[in-house]
């Protein structure tokens, strides 16, 4: 028994010791990774929209598509410069428009939209915005 703890024990020390005896040399130079241009371009566009928590309004719910997709024209062609996104979560269809940081900005616009659309409301979703 004491012949296998002192094996143990000098196995051990020897492999601590030759753990560090061969430490990574700094002086060896690393070669460079080739990268293809078009990962530099896919990154840019992902760094240069976010998402966050944040406010839309919604327009639209039905489980049809394409009267979904009849909101989302008409809303298109009364607001050419606000998003409006169409999204499916079975089994509806929902048209939400707007990226609001803020509810109070999010209302603002319901305020607005209620011309065009009576039944619309602000729900909270993860937003997108541009630097």
């Amino acid at each position: 028994m004491k012949i296998l703890i002192s094996f143990i024990l000098l196995f051990t020390s020897f492999s601590a010791t030759y753990a560090q005896n061969t430490a990574i040399d700094s002086s060896k130079s690393i070669t460079p990774t080739i990268k293809d241009s078009r990962i530099n371009k896919l990154d840019a566009a992902y760094k240069s929209t976010y998402r966050l928590e944040g406010y839309r309004i919604q327009i639209f719910s039905g489980n049809k598509r394409q009267p979904a997709k009849e909101a989302r024209l008409r809303f298109s062609r009364i607001y050419r410069k606000t998003k409006a996104h169409e999204i499916y979560e079975q089994p509806y269809f929902k048209v939400r428009v707007g990226d609001f940081k803020t509810k109070l900005e999010a209302l603002k616009f319901k305020n607005e939209l209620n011309k065009h659309f009576p039944n619309c409301f602000i729900v909270k979703d993860e937003i997108e915005f541009k630097d």
